[in-house]
């Protein structure tokens, strides 16, 4: 299968997360945004060592991390609301709580501007993501 160089996943992370928090919200993003994929994840099984061992493929899409302020970030899922993109909007409750029922009640009593986003996961075309993510910086 030939590669799709044309779609990325992008992850915007809160720039003030510590460690914990970062491979968190990361592996919770990742996750999800793979599992909803539609398009063909890989582009085959295997890579294959000189040896003969099997490495099984990773995800045929760049993934970029970027870092954004509390601001950005609420603008940001602001303005996902009116694409179709493929995005998961990653808050503090999901971090602090992991009875799924819990968590759905406790959102129910928050207000959408005022959750406590740590990161945001995006999966879609290179040039839709660039329009929203374009002024954020690299997470290094």
């Amino acid at each position: 299968m030939t590669q799709d160089f044309s779609k990325k996943m992008t992850i915007v992370l809160r720039e003030d997360l510590t460690s914990w928090q970062l491979t968190n919200t990361i592996g919770h993003i990742t996750a999800y945004l793979g599992n909803k994929m539609s398009e063909p994840f890989d582009t085959g099984e295997f890579f294959v060592s000189k040896d003969g061992i099997n490495f099984p493929r990773n995800s045929q899409f760049a993934v970029v991390a970027l870092m954004a302020t509390k601001e950005e970030l609420k603008n940001l899922e602001a303005k996902l609301r009116d694409t179709n993109l493929s995005s998961i909007v990653y808050v503090k409750e999901m971090i602090d709580m992991i009875d799924d029922e819990e968590l759905a009640a406790k959102l129910k009593t928050i207000e959408a501007d005022q959750m406590d986003i740590l990161g945001i996961g995006i999966f879609g075309p290179k040039d839709k993501l660039k329009e929203l993510t374009g002024a954020m910086r690299l997470w290094k």
